[in-house]
């Protein structure tokens, strides 16, 4: 297995994002997060919750649907608990996208809009639904998929760590051979690189690292100035 990662402010004064990996008794955990709020708190929230979910997880790993939520339950609480630290703080959350992965088995979490993609020899086979305003008017019938990426209701999340979780979602345990791929991304890399364009450059690389570098390079041509924090982790098994 090989994870590579990219985590860059874009046009803003500050990245929000975080984003990391920790490997535990012959299981691999990996996070991405954005975090919102003003006065940097965003950029605390963010790194709170993927410090706190990894610190659970060293704790206490397992692929287990349940531990899963625990560890991101835990990072909930610890978000909150930073927000009362600090009146700069006040009301800041954060979205979350986890994996673990042992062996040919994963399993993962998210909360907000990022996102986690698994690919199957090249194609999308799952990919998380956003706890957004904007993914609630796509299953409504009110847009199409592709419009999520440039709704106004985009950013207006259901969920968000630190603040309110009402629907955690975690998948059961998936399959997770050589054939398989995951990519975890912020708004700021989905909204400029397409599910084709995921595809189509996945099975154009021989790893991660290649892989990640044509995506971020169809982000960049494509972001315009003042555009979002982005953060993307891809693994190839």
């Amino acid at each position: 297995m090989r994870v590579t990662w990219v985590s860059r402010k874009g046009g803003r004064r500050i990245n929000e994002d975080s984003v990391g990996k920790i490997t535990k008794n012959g299981m691999t955990c990996v996070a991405v997060a954005d975090g919102l709020g003003g006065h940097s708190a965003g950029e605390v929230a963010s790194k709170t919750a993927v410090e706190s979910l990894f610190r659970s997880f060293s704790e206490s790993p397992s692929l287990s649907e349940d531990k899963l939520r625990g560890y991101v339950t835990d990072a909930h609480n610890a978000v909150r608990e930073k927000a009362m630290t600090d009146p700069d703080y006040l009301h800041m959350s954060s979205t979350i996208a986890a994996v673990i992965i042992k062996g040919r088995r994963a399993v993962w979490c998210h909360v907000g809009d990022s996102r986690l993609y698994r690919f199957s020899s090249g194609r999308i086979a799952e990919v998380t639904e956003d706890h957004s305003l904007a993914f609630r008017d796509f299953k409504e019938g009110l847009i199409e998929y592709d419009d999520i990426r440039r709704s106004g209701n985009q950013n207006k999340l259901t969920n968000a760590v630190g603040l309110y979780i009402e629907d955690m979602a975690v998948s059961g345990i998936r399959p997770a051979g050589s054939e398989t791929s995951f990519l975890l991304c912020t708004d700021g890399w989905w909204e400029y690189v397409t599910e084709d364009d995921m595809e189509e450059t996945l099975r154009e690389s021989r790893n991660s690292r290649e892989w990640l570098e044509k995506m971020l390079d169809i982000r960049e041509s494509r972001a315009g100035e003042g555009s979002d924090n982005y953060t993307a982790a891809a693994i190839t098994m």
